[in-house]
């Protein structure tokens, strides 16, 4: 199967406008080659029994739609090009994008027209001085096809170098036969220095040594040419293009962004373990490269878009602490938290990755369970940085209690190929989205952006540098451990590096609540094909009914309904000191709520978390819906230390 952990995307083109012109000036291609075009500039000469011919000769081969770039020969239709033959069309980068090495790929649904000859292939931008025709020239084809016989692709590499009296086709080429040859296919070729490999659908299928005449920039070519045999007559024969992608794993390769994917099939293959830069959603905002040629992802930005249509508390379920310094109201992760009896799990403190997580490295993209102390990470900023230190926290089988079970980010739920594959985080894991850093819970729609799923044997992964920044896992830009007093020693891995007792600073003051949030909510949820209307929360039912400190935990108690949704949970957030230190599910049963028919009675919450508070100094709780901030209740610890309900304004 092919793998590109490490390449990063250089070329994309999924075909969802139309960029291509008679030079390919200001344009993504040119569909007449230069060397070949015709005396009016409006076909070149082509090859097989076709011409390949730009609109202004009177057709235009080439159409646009969903996605989909169509390439229709039909005979014969205007005087440009060869009298005689097929007019059709090529698209070429020359003069526009060429590269050394990389994996190559077009994804194609080819014409089974028996004269349809389809192609995508490699041209150097300057033939050696040996090319010849006796000698041969340099190309290579990344697929041929032909329409007689519909169920074999050739992939070919055409050298100066000798041949030892052997044909090309002998030992330069690798022939495929496809089980079903309707519908899309992948063909692809990894050209590197030493070799070059051929795909197809993903899978091997052959590989040959690189020529030595083969280790300069080729440009691309696609196109539907028309077989020599038989005479320019027939009906139109149509080939379809779903996209071209390219990729390298140089180091000075500078990522592009994705485009949005519009299969018109419904499957896309994805980037196979490779970087694309991140888009920014804003009109001609392309991410800077950074130093070493990996892109550096700005913030995701987008318009703004409502929450979901149903209107429930929260949407679905997010947990997940996410404290702040009393100083600077920049967020930092809880000191720890530790349950109370008979209080729910409280939620993982941490900001951790899931196992299979791909972080980018200076090496190309590794899953965290492979990542060392020591490796360098590249950050948001695309700054190289050592790992310092890597813990786990691990819940055998099924062992997770729903409030630690992580937040699923569908692939594209945040824009175009971004992430780039599931990215799955704790709730408290905080993301740098739109200028804002928040925690994945807080993002929950219930549709791209999932919580709650089981896991079996789920294992968090943290990853700490030597200060808290932003790592990019799966394209995305998310923390790092951010290592608060004690924190770390709750995890495995704590000995390779003990605490220091000072207090880290964070990346940047998190963001829990408010207009910003909001926005970044609706836009998301927009995004996900929810309802642009108004929220629908009902009035919010309910009581703060503890607050009290024991064994050290600062226990939170009480009962959350939303009244026009009775049946479900309501997301809360428990604030002390106006910091949210916790998020968490109103969804306990509660006995006494049921008998007096408040929903079915599963409505309470009860969670503890480390207290931190100072003895002998006032501190307030309280506890809000966190989608609006409607509140249910407050408690002050008085100097005495004692608690009373506090007036909700």
């Amino acid at each position: 199967m092919v793998d590109l952990a490490g390449y990063r995307l250089t070329f994309d083109d999924e075909f969802n406008t139309r960029s291509i012109s008679s030079t390919g000036a200001g344009t993504t291609y040119a569909d007449t080659r230069a060397e070949w075009r015709s005396a009016d500039g409006t076909a070149d000469t082509g090859f097989g029994r076709s011409s390949f011919v730009d609109p202004a000769s009177g057709y235009d081969p080439f159409s646009v739609r969903n996605g989909i770039l169509s390439i229709t020969a039909v005979p014969d239709r205007t005087p440009s090009g060869v009298p005689g033959s097929w007019e059709s069309g090529l698209i070429t980068t020359q003069g526009n994008f060429s590269q050394t090495y990389g994996y190559f790929e077009i994804r194609a649904d080819f014409s089974n027209d028996p004269n349809a000859w389809d192609a995508f292939w490699l041209l150097p931008n300057q033939q050696s001085a040996q090319s010849s025709s006796t000698n041969g020239h340099q190309e290579l084809d990344v697929v041929e096809h032909y329409g007689n016989g519909d169920r074999s692709v050739y992939s070919t590499i055409h050298t100066t170098d000798p041949q030892n009296g052997i044909r090309w086709q002998d030992n330069r080429q690798v022939v495929t036969e496809l089980n079903d040859p309707s519908g899309y296919h992948t063909y692809g070729m990894n050209w590197q220095p030493d070799k070059i490999s051929f795909y197809v659908d993903g899978q091997l299928t052959g590989s040959q040594t690189t020529p030595s005449d083969l280790h300069s920039p080729m440009y691309l070519l696609a196109n539907l040419a028309v077989r020599s045999e038989g005479t320019a007559t027939g009906s139109p024969i149509t080939s379809n293009i779903d996209y071209i992608r390219v990729y390298s794993n140089s180091a000075n390769a500078v990522a592009v962004p994705r485009g949005r994917v519009s299969s018109p099939d419904g499957y896309d293959p994805g980037l196979y373990g490779a970087v694309a830069a991140r888009s920014t959603l804003t009109v001609g905002a392309v991410s800077s490269p950074v130093p070493g040629g990996a892109a550096a992802p700005s913030s995701v930005s987008g318009p703004a878009a409502s929450s979901p249509a149903t209107g429930a508390a929260a949407s679905s379920p997010a947990t997940g602490p996410a404290t702040a310094s009393p100083a600077t109201g920049a967020a930092a992760a809880p000191s720890g938290t530790a349950v109370a009896p008979g209080s729910s799990p409280s939620a993982n403190p941490a900001p951790c990755y899931c196992t299979g997580t791909r972080i980018l490295t200076e090496n190309g993209e590794i899953a965290v369970e492979n990542l060392r102390v020591g490796q360098r990470v590249v950050t948001a900023s695309g700054q190289r940085r050592p790992i310092r230190w890597i813990g786990t926290r691990r819940y055998p089988g099924l062992t997770a209690p729903p409030a630690d079970r992580p937040v699923r980010i569908r692939a594209g739920a945040l824009a175009d190929g971004a992430p780039a594959r599931d990215l799955r985080v704790s709730p408290d894991h905080a993301l740098l989205l739109d200028g804002l850093l928040v925690a994945a819970g807080h993002l929950v729609n219930g549709r791209t952006i999932t919580r709650g799923e089981a896991v079996i044997d789920l294992t968090y992964w943290h990853v700490e540098l030597d200060t808290h920044d932003m790592l990019l896992a799966e394209a995305i830009p998310a923390e790092s451990f951010l290592a608060a007093a004690g924190l770390r020693a709750q995890f495995d891995g704590a000995d390779a590096r003990p605490d220091t007792g000072s207090a880290p600073k964070p990346y940047a003051e998190r963001v829990a609540h408010g207009p910003a949030l909001t926005a970044l909510n609706r836009r998301l949820n927009l995004r996900a094909g929810l309802s642009v209307d108004a929220p629908g929360f009902g009035a919010l039912r309910g009581n703060l009914d503890l607050c009290e400190i024991r064994d050290g935990d600062l226990r939170v108690a009480g009962w959350a309904q939303d009244t026009a949704h009775p049946a479900g949970p309501v997301c809360l957030d428990i604030v002390v000191d106006g910091i949210v230190v916790a998020m968490t599910l109103a969804e306990i049963d509660r006995p006494d709520l049921g008998a007096a028919a408040i929903g079915e009675g599963r409505h309470g919450f009860d969670l503890g978390l480390e207290s931190g508070l100072m003895p002998a100094v006032p501190h307030r709780v309280s506890v809000r819906r966190s989608m609006d901030g409607a509140m249910i209740g407050a408690m002050v610890f008085d100097a005495a230390g004692g608690w009373r309900p506090a007036q909700v304004a």
